[in-house]
């Protein structure tokens, strides 16, 4: 250019920002139709890229339908792992370890160690009968399951989560299904969602989840309310579900509202069971520390140590080996727990004989407000 200008240029791209990956990849799995994507698991990055791939509304409407909540409420581009099965298979199904054609180990196959927290939808084919109680009998049957893939994974250093799509089959039904008896923390059931047809928004609560860090609750008020209009449980609209405490009781995961407060909330992230690992929250954190403790450890296979006179680790390699796992727990997750992790090595190990070393660790995680007892009368004098 021979004269100085200002030159003004629009660029196109900038609505959707990145969100990182925080504290793990999610995964939805669900029922579809579209012959060339079933049984095929997919990485998308924002709703135009699924459609992009065939995830139209017109094709695939279950599956859009879930995208759709979950980029709503990550309100950016969010790496996303996705499959579809026919409709015939079962969550029963799709959960099953040992299914290595159209379950969940399909995507975990294919994308192994990456995805942190795994969700499971059916819309079930005509003429489908789930059985004569309010929660569909799959969802029953899914949860065993569930326990048995996750732990799988555990075994594989690639600690999950799993959602299970709390279908209504009978909305006139009385409940039977209390998950926090289920002794199952790698599992929760959702309860509601946004059609009232029986379905779960768990593309929805996957995309609260993954907004935050691990040890953010989803239903933390603070963060404001879920990027929906309207929820149902059933046929119901959540406001006239009479027994909608009951529900949360009962250990479902689902939604309410709050006094002065717009909009919809998820209640406490109620895992199916009553133990260490009763909230999602709890099961995050630990996976996630369970993450960083392997990848560490790692490095040290087949490591040599010093041993002293007894064959037994010296101790000065016990302590550098604890200072260091600590302080790599502390420093990825200092805000995520309460104080430092606490690592012990029983020195008395007589690796030389074993080649084995054993270690304990515990994390101290954060505390939640569920429960506020503000206690407020009249006096007369200050």
């Amino acid at each position: 250019m021979s004269l100085p200008k200002v030159t003004l240029l629009y660029t196109n791209g900038n609505l959707l920002q990145d969100v990182g990956d925080i504290d793990g990849i999610a995964a939805i799995i669900g029922t579809g139709t579209t012959a060339g994507l079933l049984n095929k698991p997919k990485t998308v990055y924002n709703l135009d890229d699924a459609i992009a791939q065939g995830y139209t509304l017109l094709a695939e409407p279950a599956m859009y339908r879930h995208l759709q909540e979950f980029y709503n409420e990550v309100a950016g581009n969010k790496e996303l792992k996705i499959m579809i099965v026919a409709n015939t298979v079962t969550l029963t199904q799709m959960a099953d370890n040992t299914n290595s054609t159209n379950g969940a180990k399909v995507l975990t196959n294919e994308f192994p160690g990456r995805v942190r927290l795994l969700a499971i939808y059916r819309t079930p084919p005509g003429g489908y009968t789930g059985g004569a109680n309010f929660i569909d009998a799959d969802v029953v049957s899914a949860l065993p399951n569930a326990l048995t893939f996750c732990q799988a994974r555990l075994a594989e250093n690639a600690p999950l989560r799993m959602i299970i799509e709390g279908r209504v089959q009978n909305p006139a039904a009385a409940n039977t299904l209390t998950p926090n008896t289920s002794t199952n923390g790698f599992t929760a059931v959702l309860l509601g969602g946004t059609l009232n047809d029986g379905s779960a928004s768990v593309g929805l609560l996957l995309g609260r989840a993954v907004k935050y860090g691990a040890h953010i609750k989803i239903g933390k008020v603070a963060n404001g309310p879920l990027s929906v209009s309207t929820i149902y449980i059933g046929d119901k609209l959540i406001k006239d579900v009479v027994n909608l405490a009951t529900l949360h009781g009962n250990g479902f995961i689902s939604f309410m509202t709050y006094p002065q407060k717009a909009g919809y909330f998820f209640g406490i992230d109620r895992m199916a069971s009553n133990d260490d690992f009763r909230l999602l929250a709890y099961g995050r954190v630990v996976d996630k520390a369970a993450v960083i403790a392997v990848a560490v450890f790692t490095e040290d296979l087949e490591g040599e140590v010093d041993v002293d006179a007894d064959g037994k680790i010296a101790s000065y390699e016990v302590t550098h080996l604890e200072e260091r796992i600590k302080q790599q727990i502390q420093v990825a997750m200092g805000d995520q727990i309460s104080g430092e992790p606490s690592i012990y090595i029983n020195p008395d190990q007589n690796i030389i004989n074993t080649s084995r070393l054993t270690l304990k660790g515990r994390i101290r995680p954060k505390g939640y407000k569920s429960f506020i007892d503000f206690e407020l009368g009249i006096t007369a004098t200050t």
